[in-house]
């Protein structure tokens, strides 16, 4: 139903229509639309941020995990093919039945490697000396890294800023050269955690014996 109205004004007329039953929305719905889109448009976005740092979360975690078996590997495989196993990292040969965190060895090239444990962003020192993992690297002032030096060359990282070495102990046995009738073994000990984030990390904990391939007696 519609209703027209005239009204003068300075001699002219204007016409008013007013239509019943096609009403727009009012201040209120327009609000309450609003209002629900917002919260709507809000729990879209935190989930998909959710997702986003999940996705990147894991895949620090997948990387560091690439780089802590890497080292293993290249660790166990030198060792085994190596000799002259050194508890301490000292010269010549040494046994130890409480854990030490430096361990040297001959590898296969008749190369001097030694392995030791770093702590937090300071310098890297020679030898068996207490160490740093190297400024500039990304290591936290606590944080812990696995050091290897080949052939008396400087020590280098081989675990990334993604990993934490919270312990790195190594034991010999056997590794006297006749009449020690024992095959040489070497038992490797790793504590830390993976990742980079205090809310994504992962510990671990690694064992594993290594013996001489080549026959000691």
């Amino acid at each position: 139903m519609t209703y027209t109205f005239y009204k003068k004004n300075n001699s002219h007329a204007h016409r008013y229509r007013f239509i019943r039953g096609k009403a727009g929305f009012t201040l209120i719905e327009m609000l309450v639309s609003l209002s629900l889109f917002t919260v709507a448009f809000f729990i879209a976005t935190s989930a998909f941020l959710s997702v986003v740092n999940a996705d990147r979360k894991s895949r620090g975690t997948r990387i560091a995990t690439d780089n802590l078996n890497l080292m293993l590997e290249d660790m166990s495989r030198k060792i085994k093919t190596g000799s002259s196993y050194s508890c301490g990292g000292n010269p010549g040969v040494a046994d130890c039945s409480t854990p030490q965190s430096v361990f040297a060895f001959t590898d296969q090239n008749n190369v001097r490697t030694i392995y030791k444990r770093g702590v937090g962003f300071g310098a890297i020192t020679a030898g068996t000396a207490a160490s740093g993992c190297g400024p500039g690297a990304g290591y936290k002032s606590t944080q812990g890294c696995v050091l290897r030096s080949d052939g008396g060359a400087a020590f280098l990282p081989s675990t990334s800023p993604e990993i934490d070495i919270t312990n790195l102990s190594f034991y010999v046995s056997g590794s006297a050269p006749w009449p020690d009738t024992r095959q040489p073994v070497t038992v490797v000990s790793i504590d830390g955690s993976l990742g980079s984030q205090a809310s994504a990390q992962v510990d671990f904990k690694i064992q594993t014996a290594i013996t001489q391939r080549s026959y000691d007696h």
